[in-house]
């Protein structure tokens, strides 16, 4: 077996800085294609999925309003309820005059639902990604739970369990109370919008795509017919539209009068990148919503180009640190392309990881692999005869 010597020096990269060194819109311009106006700064996180890895973040933790990035979470418990096998994408839900007049609430987004139609529950769940469906929502919760107060309960009780501590969920749907009238959760009626962060909604993003990837087979959809309605998505990232960002599968939209909201995931060469961008304002503004997308598109191209998912120590011998271990696995990691060493750590339980500063979101950490130690004797005859 041939022996590969592992060194422990590392040059300090600025790219390995998970804090922006300005603001979001500066940062953008330096890769933009067309310059982005400074009026723009919105909150932003942006991490490795296959890590938890923080690459990004300006104001992470400044609770605003997240709008129809709500409905991700709408989302998440439904495809909870499907892996459980309470529901399946097939069934069937009729609509009723309670359903209808859901989509006819007033300045929020629905697809029109005639009394007597039926769809199914993959409808809705495009219905919310293509369309940014209120009355969806409000179905599904309904289907799930039986109650909309219910169901809000379980959002909040999900939120906590994944360590979303800036956030409270006042409605299946992301809308003001008051705007949901008569379809409010009585026990929420009176608490008016959900407040959540930067963080916290990339947070939700991170655990819906690594427990439910199938969440990105809606949201990457640019179209669906449904009763003759043809759906087209509010995602203008997605490939095809007019802000196209190659990789780019998802997520979801929000707009408030607090601004416009972006949940944008999107892979290249093994490496997935989960960004959020909140509050871009002024609102109501064309150049503001199309904005949104022109600075996670760049923010996220920058980070594409600093960073790489790769193999960084292989699976049999290596020597690190001085010491002589067999690793039991191929070590992946996400990494600064400009990296040229590599420094490995060995910790107490003999599980090896890469050594470089940087941050990860609660619940995460640098990927490790388990490695047995040789005894001293063993080592000391290898290296008398390597």
């Amino acid at each position: 077996m041939r022996l590969v010597a592992i060194c422990i020096l590392m040059v300090t990269m600025v790219s390995t800085d998970t804090y922006a060194a300005s603001n979001p819109v500066d940062d953008a311009n330096k890769v933009a294609e067309q310059p982005i106006s400074e009026q723009f700064q919105p909150k932003s996180v942006m991490i490795a999925s296959q890590t938890g890895q923080v690459l990004y973040d300006y104001h992470p933790n400044e609770e605003t309003d997240p709008a129809s990035l709500t409905k991700v979470m709408t989302m998440y418990l439904t495809l909870d309820a499907m892996k459980r096998g309470d529901i399946k994408g097939s069934d069937e839900i009729k609509i009723t005059q309670e359903y209808q007049k859901m989509t006819e609430l007033p300045n929020l987004s629905a697809s029109p639902l005639k009394v007597g139609e039926s769809y199914t529950v993959d409808q809705f769940l495009d219905q919310i990604t293509l369309k940014s469906s209120n009355a969806a929502t409000l179905i599904l919760a309904d289907k799930i739970s039986g109650d909309s107060s219910k169901f809000t309960d379980q959002m909040n009780e999900k939120a906590k369990k994944l360590g979303m501590t800036h956030t409270h969920f006042t409605n299946p749907t992301g809308a003001d109370t008051k705007l949901l009238e008569e379809f409010a959760p009585k026990a929420y009626k009176d608490e008016g919008k959900t407040t959540s962060t930067a963080r916290d909604m990339n947070k939700l993003m991170y655990h819906i795509i690594k427990t439910h990837p199938n969440v990105l087979q809606y949201s990457k959809k640019t179209s669906a017919k449904q009763h003759g309605e043809v759906l087209t998505p509010k995602n203008t990232s997605l490939k095809g539209q007019e802000n196209e960002l190659r990789g780019a599968d998802g997520l979801k939209t929000g707009t408030s009068d607090d601004g416009y909201n972006l949940a944008l995931t999107a892979k290249r060469d093994g490496l997935r990148l989960n960004e959020t961008i909140l509050n871009v304002q002024p609102y109501p503004d064309q150049a503001a919503e199309n904005a949104r997308h022109l600075i996670a598109n760049a923010l996220m191209e920058q980070q594409f180009q600093d960073y790489e998912y790769k193999k960084v120590l292989s699976k049999g011998e290596h020597k690190i640190n001085d010491h002589r271990y067999n690793v039991k696995a191929d070590l992946y990691d996400v990494v600064p392309k400009d990296m040229d060493q590599v420094k490995f750590k060995v910790n107490d339980n003999d599980e090896i990881y890469v050594d470089y500063p940087r941050q990860f979101i609660k619940g995460t950490h640098a990927p490790k692999v388990k490695a047995d130690k040789e005894n001293a004797f063993t080592s000391f005859f290898k290296d008398l005869f390597e």
